[in-house]
């Protein structure tokens, strides 16, 4: 049974209770028209009323005694059916939460598995690549970085070129894009390099990253290596986008404490980096990162 089924079943048991809750209150108003027409024909008797409409009277209250009986039984036989379908809905509720648990261990499975492939394809491909380059070639292209810059090309003007000069003029060893990328370069095997080879990746989200392809690849790779060091490596930028943005995006990541354009300056963001990415520098180290900043929940 999959989630969706016990979903529509869970909606058919409300419409179903809704109707027999409806039919429900029908049949006590009708009920108690009766009794109130009971009690109207009982204060029209008095001491001038002639046998025959006494008698006439009786029959009525009889048969609206009657009617009450048969209104009574039917309120039984519903509120029996509005039982028997609450418990059948409480069923369905119960078989949602199975079926929720057994889908979320299917995505999770899926994506412990999607990372092993990429992890694998990543392993391959910097093979590939090594056998491919002379040695001079290889010792000029895997040179060690200290920071990764995965980013939207949206984002360069306003934002990410000038992160990039002002953590090289600081001495940061960043692989960004513009500065790495040669003319015919693979930009896949560019950037497997630069993902193997980098100690931190600066990733910044905006509204532009969250809709391209390659971003996405990048931070799978950053995931990837973060997980599987067991040590902190992305350095969340959150740039013109919300707390909630994030998080519908990706809820994991939206708990990182980032750092924010919309609340500091460039010269402050690129100052906080290097003393994550440079503690010789500064006492601070990557465990710090999470009070480097505070970030808002949305976005002025």
């Amino acid at each position: 049974m999959s989630v969706d089924t016990c979903r529509r079943q869970i909606e058919s048991a409300n419409r179903e209770l809704g109707q027999l809750h409806q039919k429900l209150a029908a049949e006590r108003r009708r009920e108690a028209d009766k009794v109130a027409r009971i009690g109207q024909i009982e204060r029209g008797i008095t001491k001038s009323t002639s046998v025959s409409s006494l008698q006439s009277k009786a029959r009525e209250i009889e048969r609206l005694n009657k009617d009450i009986e048969q209104s009574k039984k039917k309120q039984a036989d519903l509120s029996e059916q509005i039982a028997a379908k609450e418990k059948k809905k409480h069923d369905h509720e119960r078989d949602l939460h199975k079926e929720q648990g057994k889908e979320q261990q299917a995505l999770q499975k899926d994506q412990e598995r999607r990372m092993a492939q990429f992890e694998a394809n990543l392993r391959r491909s910097l093979t590939e690549a090594s056998s491919q380059m002379p040695p001079t070639a290889m010792t000029q292209t895997h040179k060690e970085h200290d920071v990764f810059i995965s980013h939207a090309s949206e984002d360069k003007e306003s934002f990410v070129r000038a992160l990039a000069e002002g953590l090289r003029a600081r001495g940061v060893n960043v692989w960004y894009d513009e500065f790495e990328l040669k003319v015919g370069d693979s930009l896949r095997r560019s950037i497997d390099r630069g993902l193997v080879k980098s100690r931190f990746g600066i990733v910044v989200f905006s509204s532009a990253f969250f809709a391209k392809n390659w971003p996405q690849y990048e931070l799978d790779g950053l995931v990837t290596k973060e997980t599987s060091s067991g040590g902190k490596v992305i350095l969340p930028i959150w740039h013109k986008v919300s707390k909630d943005e994030v998080a519908g995006y990706s809820p994991t990541l939206a708990d990182k404490v980032a750092l924010n354009t919309g609340i500091q300056s460039l010269d402050e963001i690129i100052e906080e980096l290097v003393a994550v990415i440079c503690p010789t520098a500064n006492s601070k180290t990557a465990d710090d990162f999470d009070i480097v900043s505070t970030v808002p929940s949305t976005q002025e």
